[in-house]
């Protein structure tokens, strides 16, 4: 039984949540290189966790050389952890979302559903083409043993029979689709929030009911044909969405506006 006034999560879910919270206060300077966290017994009564998840959450840190924990003394930031964590926070996931074949390579994919099933309601509302019924294809993938992202994809059945499990090992849904000769070209796309499921409580280690990034999108060919609406689950916290805006005016004095720079 939880004890009163603690948080009603997995042991992981906290765990990795402590973790993110500490990683984001050593990576914008929060807590400068150098300078000490919280003891154990402060974190622990701050954030109303056990001893046990604070010391995991620590040990990770620790393991990642973000930290460095000296016998008598505290815990203290390193210089290199900092400086580790924002090059990582810059360059790898800003690759791996931009580059498919990047994804590929560099995270490990697990298939969590693949068959044919009747179309969610939901589903069938936002995209109506794709009928009674879809293959549901749905992967979680991690990037250095952390959640990264879950995908649901959902294809017209007509397609499914060129979407065999044992050719999805290693490859993203468009290498797939281009292998049996359908070509994405087109799409449009919409970023929204959600609240977590079970499933996507248990693959990218938030609670149930937490907020999550969801990027749907759909897909077709040059001839506009539908190949594919999926949808993209991601910890909020573990991913930045950044653009570069140009400031314009048109017309009179009240005609500014920010566009979005390609």
């Amino acid at each position: 039984m939880p004890r009163k006034g603690r948080p009603k999560a997995n042991g992981l879910a906290l765990h990795h949540r402590l973790y993110m919270m500490l990683q984001q206060q050593l990576t914008d300077g929060t807590i400068p290189p150098g300078g000490a966290l919280p003891s154990e017994p402060d974190l622990a009564r701050e954030t109303r966790l056990s001893r046990t998840t604070v010391r995991r959450a620590l040990a990770r840190l620790a393991a990642e050389g973000m930290i460095e924990r000296r016998h008598g003394s505290g815990t203290y930031a390193t210089m290199q952890g900092a400086k580790k964590s924002r090059n990582e926070a810059a360059t790898d996931a800003g690759a791996l979302l931009s580059d498919l074949r990047a994804m590929t390579r560099m995270t490990v994919a697990k298939v969590l559903q693949h068959g044919v099933i009747a179309t969610p309601p939901r589903i069938l509302a936002a995209c109506p083409e794709l009928g009674p019924r879809v293959l549901l294809l749905q992967r979680s993938r991690t990037h250095r043993g952390k959640p990264l992202a879950v995908i649901s994809h959902y294809i017209p059945e007509r397609y499914a029979a060129r979407f065999a499990k044992a050719r999805l090992k290693g490859h993203p849904t468009t290498v797939v689709f281009e292998k049996a000769g359908l070509v994405p070209t087109v799409g449009s796309q919409q970023v929204t929030a959600i609240a977590a499921d079970h499933v996507l409580s248990r693959e990218l280690a938030v609670n149930i009911g937490a907020p999550v990034l969801a990027i749907r999108r759909m897909v077709r060919d040059a001839k506009g044909t539908l190949l594919d609406y999926h949808e993209v689950f991601f910890d909020p916290e573990s991913i930045t969405v950044q653009m570069e805006v140009q400031r314009e005016r048109k017309g009179g004095r009240d005609k500014v506006h920010w566009r979005p720079v390609r």
